[in-house]
């Protein structure tokens, strides 16, 4: 057996570099091939990663570390005896730098718990961990209770030191911009940020339009809660949406399609594959259901509760949130009646599901009125790709299919 080097693999397209969270293996340990080995947190989650052989672990990086894809964090060994002779050598190499100073490292849902608790970050830095998790945050927060100490005397804690006179400057030297007065809530997280450059990048590169179309789905809601019963999950507007817009793959191919690495033609990959937006209270998250066209109602039905529950929890691995060609964008809150989605750069389309309205219509025969149920459904669309045309064919068949759900129940019933 040979020495087997660990590098940071590239986890993701998003990020330049990756928090290394902590080894899940002491510096010594025996590592089996397969077996979870670190994890690290990325800006949209924590993804445990596996050993990739069998031997004796030699840690190289910390816990508590910013590590670039390539960089070397570890090395397995074949025996005790290659793992001595690599800890005889110098500890300095190019490739095993030092820890990084200045104290631990705040993970993304450790920062905002300490701004729900209004605990200053310098008080999580004095820390004695090499990364602070939202864990020891809680801890923190129960000593600072158990000490009988407030919000204020955390926060009297934790601020630094006033910092001395500034020396008197030249009235003429340009002055560095200054934030106005006002109250710092907190600090973006990494979710966050991952987010502001998708959508800074949306609309620097992709030249969009939007259109959208009105839906009955006063029939859809009915037919959800029969749906519900029969497969044994959440079935609303959503998730009839999702499985009428993977039906569509076939008819509307080119709105599932992206543009060319030399922008010159579309490139279209086998499947539906729909990421749809989850927003609840952990960060916004968009995993996908890929080959959506291939699935049923119950298999779609069941797949969304589960995307529910780990954007509640906030425990999405990175493959859940990669490989979408078209996005369903939720805003089902009430009263919200009309939203436009963000494309996502390499997807040609994105659409909006907006809140059922009441509204109240002639009947078709001019007799009376009848009370039905309406959402917007929209669609924003990279115009180098598709014309107007070809999106509304898109809503429009969408529309058919929800004014007609039983239709997307298969042999659900």
């Amino acid at each position: 057996m040979t020495v087997t080097e660990y590098r940071m693999p590239k986890v993701n397209t998003n990020d330049a570099a990756y928090t290394l969270l902590g080894w899940l293996v002491e510096d010594g340990g025996k590592v089996a091939e397969g077996e979870p080995l670190l994890e690290v947190e990325t800006s949209k989650a924590v993804e445990e990663l596996a050993a990739p052989a069998d031997g004796l672990l030699e840690l190289l990086v910390p816990a508590g570390r910013e590590c670039a894809p390539g960089e070397l964090l570890a090395r397995l060994h074949p025996d005790a005896a290659s793992l001595d002779a690599a800890r005889q050598r110098p500890a300095a190499s190019a490739d095993s730098p030092a820890p990084a100073a200045g104290g631990p490292v705040l993970t993304a849902p450790a920062r905002a718990r300490l701004a729900e608790l209004g605990i200053p970050e310098s008080a999580a830095l004095a820390l004695d961990v090499p990364v602070v998790r939202r864990a020891e945050v809680d801890q923190l927060a129960a000593r600072l209770a158990a000490n009988g100490q407030a919000t204020e005397q955390a926060t009297e804690l934790g601020r630094p030191e006033a910092p001395e006179a500034p020396a008197p400057q030249d009235p003429q030297a340009e002055q560095a911009p200054q934030d106005p007065p006002g109250t710092v809530l907190a600090p973006l997280s990494r979710n966050q940020r991952a987010v502001a450059a998708t959508v800074t990048a949306s609309h620097r590169e992709v030249p969009t339009a939007f259109t959208a179309v009105d839906v009955d789905v006063t029939d859809a809601l009915a037919a959800g809660r029969e749906l519900a019963a029969a497969v044994g999950s959440l079935v609303g507007p959503a998730e009839l949406t999702v499985a009428a817009l993977a039906t569509r793959r076939a008819t509307d191919p080119a709105c599932f399609a992206a543009l060319t690495a030399d922008g010159g033609s579309t490139r279209l990959v086998p499947g539906a594959h729909i990421g749809v937006t989850f927003e609840l209270g952990a960060g916004l998250f968009v995993p996908v259901l890929r080959d959506a066209d291939r699935s049923s109602l119950g298999e779609l039905s069941r797949a969304m509760m589960g995307h529910r529950m780990a954007a509640l929890r906030g425990t999405f691995r990175d493959r859940d949130l990669q490989g979408a060609n078209i996005t369903l964008t939720l805003h089902t809150d009430p009263g919200v009646s009309l939203a436009l989605p963000v494309v996502f750069p390499g997807q040609a389309c994105a659409l909006s599901l907006a809140a059922p309205r009441t509204v109240v219509l002639p009947d078709p025969d001019g007799t009376g009125f009848r009370t039905r149920s309406l959402v917007h459904l929209g669609a924003a669309f990279d115009h180098r790709l598709l014309n107007g045309r070809q999106v509304v064919s898109l809503l429009t068949g969408v529309k058919a299919l929800l004014e007609a759900p039983h239709q997307l129940a298969g042999d659900t019933l």
